[in-house]
């Protein structure tokens, strides 16, 4: 089977001292209102994969019914992709919060709750996890206690990219591959 990247599982778990189950696969959703960022993570007895990425793609200008559409019709692309090669063990929707915009918090519920809804019954255990939970479980920590928006994002992936030796350039798949790597860890 093709795969993103694999690398030893006592490294990663030796560099987050963190426990990896062995023989599980995580997908991690990062939903979002335009760009959704999807991974899937893999683990064997001796290795940890990343297997796939995903990223839904909805316009800045579509309309809210048409936006839940385009997005259901790209889910449901991946759900058959997905059925196709995995039984997925957990799969993590970052859980949505309020931000500044109650519009955006009702589309980042409706996706969020479309993806729990499409993709359960191909996942053993469908969960929301916050963010900073994911990241915490991980070992992520940021640089300085005030640091957000675009700075943290940068932290993030630049964490993925030396912990699984990738070069992930898109902020969303980053958060999705924390969310899938949460879902490895005991």
């Amino acid at each position: 089977m093709a795969y993103i990247k694999k690398i030893a599982i006592n490294k990663i778990s030796k560099t987050i001292n963190r426990t990896i189950n062995p023989g599980t696969i995580s997908m991690g959703w990062d939903v979002a209102q335009h760009a959704t960022g999807v991974a899937i993570i893999r683990t064997t007895d001796k290795y940890l994969y990343l297997d796939k990425i995903y990223k839904i793609s909805v316009p800045k200008d579509v309309q809210d019914r048409d936006s839940i559409d385009l997005f259901v019709e790209q889910l449901e692309d991946i759900k058959r992709d997905i059925a196709k090669t995995y039984k997925i063990d957990m799969n993590i929707i970052e859980d949505c919060w309020f931000g500044r915009n109650v519009k955006t918090l009702k589309t980042l519920a409706r996706f969020s709750v479309l993806v729990y809804d499409r993709m359960r019954n191909l996942a053993k255990t469908s969960m929301f996890m916050q963010p900073v939970t994911a990241r915490s479980k991980v070992r992520f920590k940021k640089s300085k206690k005030g640091v957000s928006g675009d700075q943290l994002k940068k932290e993030i992936l630049e964490y993925i990219n030396e912990l699984l030796e990738t070069n992930v350039n898109d902020h969303d798949i980053g958060d999705g591959i924390v969310l899938a790597l949460a879902g490895v860890i005991k």
